[in-house]
């Protein structure tokens, strides 16, 4: 059972409640759910929802992996499947598809309930060898932590390369405020 656009929009909901600043970033999503659209298929444009995991470890460093089609360091993640059953779910299984984590692992920040500590809009360029359009991704990133130093990447080798980077060096200062709160 695909992930009900119904529970997509509660969260989108909860996470500006929390985050009132980001309603206008977060503008095309909502125009997109509003439109009551499929965004969870992998095969239906303009856009897709996905769904991230940014994973600390002790030493206060992000997990990475370098993504093999678009030859960028990323957090793993990736799109929902049609037997995901929610947003943290599709995060966790590309966490143990693309790097071998397991989410016994791992441990929440926020615990199990968490909103997502952050969600991007971002654009994603045509691919003529996947026959895909250029389109977006609304991507919800999950927050964990892991004291386990295990990564093996994955048999789908979409990740090519890991690193653990310090989450300083991010440049993100919102995403790391959030994370050491």
């Amino acid at each position: 059972m695909a992930i009900h656009l119904e529970k997509i929009t509660a969260t989108v909901d909860a996470y500006l409640s929390a985050y009132p600043e980001e309603r206008e970033a977060l503008a095309p999503l909502i125009q997109a759910l509003g439109k009551g659209f499929d965004f969870t298929s992998r095969r239906r444009y303009p856009a897709h929802i996905t769904a991230g995991v940014i994973l600390l470890d002790d030493q206060e460093r992000v997990l990475q992996i370098h993504h093999r089609g678009l030859g960028r360091w990323l957090n793993p993640g990736g799109h929902c499947e049609p037997h995901d059953k929610s947003l943290t779910g599709t995060a966790l299984r590309e966490l143990a598809e693309e790097c071998g984590i397991r989410p016994e692992d791992i441990e929440q920040v926020g615990g199990e309930d968490a909103l997502p500590i952050q969600i991007d809009v971002h654009p994603i360029p045509a691919s003529d060898v996947r026959a895909e359009p250029a389109h977006r991704h609304f991507d919800f990133r999950f927050a964990f932590r892991t004291g386990a130093n295990v990564v093996a990447l994955g048999e789908d080798r979409q990740a090519v390369a890991h690193r653990w980077h310090p989450l300083r060096a991010l440049g993100d200062a919102v995403l790391a405020a959030r994370l050491t709160a």
